[in-house]
C-alpha cells in the first residue's frame, strides 16, 4: 500500500434551528453553528468531521476554530502521511496549543480517514466496539416546571430512562423543576442534574439537600470550572454523587481533580477534548476508581456519529450517552437504518470510516 499522503482541506459551516430554543443556566440558544473538515487524500479518499463550539461553553467559536485550522493547521497538515497518527498530533499541538475544539475536529476527521483507508469502521482503530447498539439518555432544557415536564414525557416516550434535567441557581427552582418531572414520569427513570457551573457552594448544597429524596443519579458541574475546591466540598458532603464536565477538558485537570478528590465522576466530551485526550482522561480515571460516560454537545445526525463510536467502545459508562442533538432539531433528517428498532439507541456501524458523511 503506497503512502496516503493529505492533499487539501476543505472547512465549510452550517446551521441548525432547534425545534424549541435550548437553555441551560448559561445560555439560551435558538440556532447552533457546526463546522465541518473534510481532509482530503491524494489517493481520492477522504475524512470528515462535524464539531460545535456552543456559546457559553466554549471558549473558541466557529470563527477562531476555522481561523485555526484553515491558517495555522492546513499548512502543517499538507503532504503529512495519513497513517501516522502520531506525527500528525504532535505537528498540531506544537503549531497551536490550546484550542481543543479545532484540534478535535481535525483529529477527528484524520480518524474517519484512517479508518476507512484501512477498510475498517472508526471504532475498530479504538479498541472495538463492546456492544451493537448505543443507548441513549436524554437532555431536558431549562424552562418552567410545566414545559420541563412535557418534555420529560416526551423522552419517557421515546425510551429514554436517564434524564439529564437543566437546573440554575438555587434550591427552590431546582425543586420545582425536579418534582415536576418526577411526578410526570414516575420512578422508573433516573434523574440527573446539571448546573453548568452556576451555583455557589453554598446554594448547591441547599439544593443537594432539599432534592436527597428523589435519588437523583448525580450533580453535573454544580460551581464554575475553576472552583475544584468548591467541587471537593460538595463530594465530601455524599449527598449526591457530583460529576465534573466544565471542569475536565485534559488529563491534567482530570489528575488535579483525583488529587483534589473533587469529582464521584466524570462527563466525557470528544468536542473539549478529542479522542487521544480523552483517552489520556479515562486511563487516569480508570486508575482512580472513577467512573465515566460520553456527554455530547448537540450534535446533527452526522455529528453524532464520531460519539457512537467512542461510546460504543466503553464497557460500563456511568450514564448512558447524551447524543440526542437530532432531537431537538427541527429538521434533524435521521437516515434510515441508523437507530435501534426495538429501544431508544444509535446503531453502531460497521462500515469504514464513521459509516456515513455529512451528506446522507
Amino acid at each position: 500500500m503506497m503512502p496516503v499522503r493529505i492533499a487539501a482541506i476543505h472547512v465549510t459551516q452550517t446551521t441548525r434551528r432547534f425545534l424549541k430554543p435550548f437553555r441551560n443556566a448559561k445560555v439560551h440558544m435558538e440556532t447552533l453553528d457546526y463546522l465541518r473538515v473534510d481532509l482530503c487524500g491524494d489517493d481520492g479518499s477522504h475524512g470528515h468531521a462535524e464539531m460545535t463550539a456552543m456559546p457559553g461553553y466554549s471558549s473558541e467559536t466557529i470563527a477562531s476554530m476555522r481561523t485555526a485550522i484553515e491558517v495555522h493547521f492546513a499548512p502543517v497538515l499538507l503532504q503529512m502521511e495519513a497513517l501516522k497518527e502520531n506525527d500528525i498530533i504532535q505537528a498540531l499541538r506544537q503549531t497551536l496549543p490550546g484550542n481543543p475544539y479545532a484540534h478535535s475536529v481535525v483529529e477527528l476527521a484524520l480518524l474517519d480517514l484512517r479508518a476507512r483507508l484501512l477498510g475498517a469502521p472508526a471504532h475498530a482503530l479504538l479498541g472495538g466496539a463492546t456492544r451493537n447498539e448505543v443507548p441513549l439518555g436524554a437532555i431536558v432544557t431549562l424552562d418552567t416546571p410545566a414545559a420541563m415536564a412535557e418534555e420529560a414525557r416526551y423522552w419517557h416516550a421515546l425510551g429514554a430512562r436517564t434524564l439529564q434535567v437543566k437546573v440554575a441557581l438555587d434550591a427552590q427552582s431546582s425543586l420545582a423543576r425536579v418534582d415536576a418531572i418526577h411526578q410526570a414520569i414516575g420512578s422508573d427513570t433516573v434523574i440527573a442534574i446539571d448546573g453548568n457551573g452556576s451555583f455557589q457552594v453554598v446554594t448547591a448544597l441547599q439544593t443537594m439537600k432539599v432534592l436527597e429524596r428523589y435519588n437523583v443519579g448525580f450533580f453535573e458541574q454544580p460551581v464554575p470550572a475553576w472552583d475544584i475546591q468548591g467541587m471537593a466540598t460538595l463530594c465530601r458532603a455524599g449527598l449526591i454523587p457530583i460529576v465534573a464536565d466544565e471542569s475536565l477538558f485534559t488529563a491534567h485537570d482530570a489528575l488535579r481533580i483525583v488529587q483534589e478528590r473533587a469529582a464521584d465522576g466524570f462527563n466525557l466530551k470528544l468536542a473539549k477534548s478529542g479522542i487521544r485526550e480523552t483517552q489520556r482522561i479515562m486511563a487516569i480515571a480508570d486508575a482512580a476508581g472513577i467512573p465515566y460516560g460520553l456527554g455530547a454537545m448537540l450534535e446533527t445526525p452526522f455529528g453524532s456519529l464520531a460519539g457512537i463510536h467512542f461510546a460504543a467502545t466503553l464497557r460500563q459508562p456511568l450514564f448512558p450517552a447524551e447524543l440526542v442533538g437530532p432531537w431537538k432539531m427541527r429538521d434533524p433528517r435521521i437516515p434510515d437504518g441508523w437507530l435501534s428498532q426495538d429501544d431508544f439507541a444509535w446503531k453502531v456501524p460497521s462500515s469504514p470510516g464513521w459509516g456515513g458523511t455529512p451528506e446522507d
